[in-house]
């Protein structure tokens, strides 16, 4: 070959190669902003859907699966089943916060949604006085029990968190974990527990975060979240723990919080943001690096 022919075949390669290189960014971009454009229709759409989407069998269906879990599971009663817990929460609580153990001896404190009572007891184990508020019957009952030993220094209330609670502006620090994502109005929930912060207290929330395309591994995630849905919404709530169990095993009782539950909103860092940025809060950060979000932030002090 002449080093003509052999100049143009490579200019050739380079000029294949640099139009792939082309069309593989317009792809990536494309996909990038279609993203976008889905995250802002989806939120519109919870925006729209939350004075109704009480009513719908979805949320009646979300309810039931964590009425069994706190009832029926061994995440219920888990000061029998899982009493390593209380060593491991308490540092969980100030690990996600970022707020040192001795921030909390008698401040008070609002856990919107304590589940079986386990972040409740941690915090009244740092020396907090705790309000805890969960819908469930059962999640209720299990917090009163696991933190009796603190005696009046927990309260515990069923209540809706898409309803205004009974309380003022009188919290430290109001936390929230894995909770508000499952409501159907997180917006509605988050307004209503936000307003309870006092000046220069703090807010902590933890909600799950939409794929951004970034990590790979939470496309995959989801994807299998959904395949497990789907496998298994003919099942009894029972069937389903056992199920997962097999599949999962010590882990069983995050993936069926994301499995079972029919509402499961994905947030955006950024909509979170605005949130808190609109109703007072600043100091803004994220305390782990996590696909969801743990987000804690600082009421304005006027």
């Amino acid at each position: 070959m002449g080093v003509r022919a052999f100049l143009r075949r490579v200019m050739g390669a380079q000029s294949s190669s640099a139009l792939a290189d082309q069309n593989l960014r317009d792809m990536q971009y494309s996909i990038e902003y279609l993203t976008l454009e889905v995250s802002r229709l989806r939120s519109l759409v919870r925006y729209l859907s939350a004075d109704v989407i009480n009513n719908l069998p979805i949320t009646y269906r979300t309810r039931e699966s964590f009425d069994y879990q706190w009832r029926d599971s061994p995440d219920g009663n888990w000061t029998e089943t899982r009493p390593e817990l209380k060593l491991r929460e308490p540092s969980l609580v100030t690990q996600y916060t970022k707020l040192p153990r001795e921030w909390f001896k008698n401040k008070m404190i609002l856990d919107a949604g304590c589940g079986s009572g386990r972040f409740s007891w941690a915090m009244a184990s740092m020396g907090a006085m705790v309000h805890a508020v969960d819908q469930s019957e059962a999640g209720v009952l299990h917090t009163k029990n696991s933190c009796a030993e603190f005696g009046d220094k927990v309260a515990v209330l069923q209540h809706d968190l898409t309803q205004p609670l009974p309380f003022g502006a009188e919290f430290d620090l109001v936390w929230s974990h894995g909770v508000l994502h499952h409501t159907g109005n997180t917006f509605g929930a988050f307004s209503n527990i936000s307003r309870l912060v006092k000046p220069g207290g703090y807010i902590f929330v933890m909600l799950y975060g939409e794929p951004t395309g970034r990590d790979p591994g939470e496309f995959a995630y989801y994807a299998e979240v959904e395949t497990l849905r789907r496998e298994t919404c003919t099942m009894s709530f029972s069937e389903r723990y056992e199920f997962l169990s097999k599949l999962k095993g010590a882990d069983v009782g995050g993936w069926f919080d994301a499995v079972s539950p029919t509402i499961n909103d994905t947030y955006s860092y950024y909509e979170i943001a605005l949130w808190l940025l609109q109703n007072g809060f600043e100091d803004i950060q994220r305390t782990m690096s996590a696909s969801s979000h743990y987000v804690i932030a600082r009421r304005r002090v006027d």
